[in-house]
């Protein structure tokens, strides 16, 4: 048998390896080491390169490290107000502990949460806090949110400092509460971008399903995952909270889920209206947007491990997630 990631002699280039789901060897550097081989040695171990064909899975390339030489994979935990985001960010952190022994950091980036439902290892509120910044400006509640927001530039150092040293496995971060302060400021934008250094970004977009009462609602819901992608160019995974809340309403979970459900209720939509939002609709699943969605109860603590499954395929770049 050989070590993992060496062959008994060089492959020809272009050859792929039997079994491995569309993994392409060819000699030269080393950018990922191949899995162990039933192969018999019996000349030099080399080493290898390993590509990845695109048109078949997704690429597995080496992710940034943190300076002990760890790989770590960051949540965005992002959604409109009231959609259970810290619920979730609490939740998923006992889960992953309780069920898959995996300790994770939390980050709290919302500085007019006085109370939250962990205890966070890196907080803005050390370094600003809106309530401080209402009083010393004379500011209203919104103004000295979007203020905060942008003090918290100043800050960027300090914060990737502080999530450089924090060698969890996972690292969640609970975003403000109000979407739009980090989806559409500069911060958010900047803090993601020096995010991917540190590790493989993934947002999950927390969807509150009693705001979807009409079909086109839905629509605009499943969209917020396209403006997320584009804005900061990463993978996003939409979960459906609240799912207590919906036990003796399965069409209403059916319609987030099933996109001929919510074609067929879209054609009872009258006007421009319908049209557009089925036009829109289409756009979704042609750039393949219409992903598993699990459905979880952060409350409860139930459906996580669905959850999981579908992060840990984007981790580890081997999964089929529409």
């Amino acid at each position: 048998m050989s070590p993992a990631g060496y062959l008994a002699s060089p492959p020809r280039f272009g050859v792929a390896l039997a079994g491995s789901g569309g993994w392409i060897l060819r000699p030269g550097a080393v950018k990922y080491i191949v899995p162990s081989a039933d192969l018999s040695v019996s000349r030099p171990l080399v080493r290898i390169e390993c590509t990845f064909d695109s048109s078949k899975q997704r690429s597995k390339i080496p992710r940034p490290t943190n300076s002990s030489g760890a790989m770590r994979n960051l949540l965005l935990v992002i959604g409109p107000a009231g959609c259970g985001k810290s619920t979730l960010v609490g939740a998923l952190s006992r889960w992953l502990l309780r069920k898959q022994l995996i300790p994770s950091g939390i980050v709290n980036l919302d500085p007019g949460a006085e109370v939250t439902p962990y205890e966070a290892h890196v907080n803005v509120r050390k370094y600003v806090r809106s309530e401080e910044v209402m009083l010393r400006e004379g500011l209203g509640p919104n103004g000295a949110l979007i203020r905060s927001i942008e003090l918290l530039m100043n800050y960027e150092d300090e914060l990737m400092e502080e999530l450089e040293r924090l060698t969890k496995p996972y690292i969640l971060v609970d975003t403000p509460g109000q979407m739009e302060l980090f989806l559409f400021r500069e911060f958010g934008l900047s803090f993601t971008e020096k995010l991917k250094k540190l590790g493989a970004v993934v947002a999950v977009l927390v969807i509150d399903p009693t705001l979807g009462r009409r079909p086109q609602d839905i629509v605009v819901l499943k969209l917020l995952s396209l403006v997320v992608q584009l804005r900061f160019g990463i993978d996003v995974v939409p979960v459906i909270n609240k799912a207590d809340l919906l036990e003796n309403k399965l069409e209403g979970v059916d319609i987030f889920l099933d996109s001929d459900t919510l074609r067929n209720r879209l054609h009872q939509v009258p006007g421009v209206m319908g049209d557009l939002s089925e036009q829109i609709l289409d756009v979704l699943e042609n750039f393949k947007l219409a992903m598993r969605i699990p459905t979880v109860s952060a409350l409860r603590e139930e459906g996580l491990e669905q959850l999981y499954d579908i992060l840990h395929e984007i981790f580890c770049a081997c999964g089929d997630l529409t």
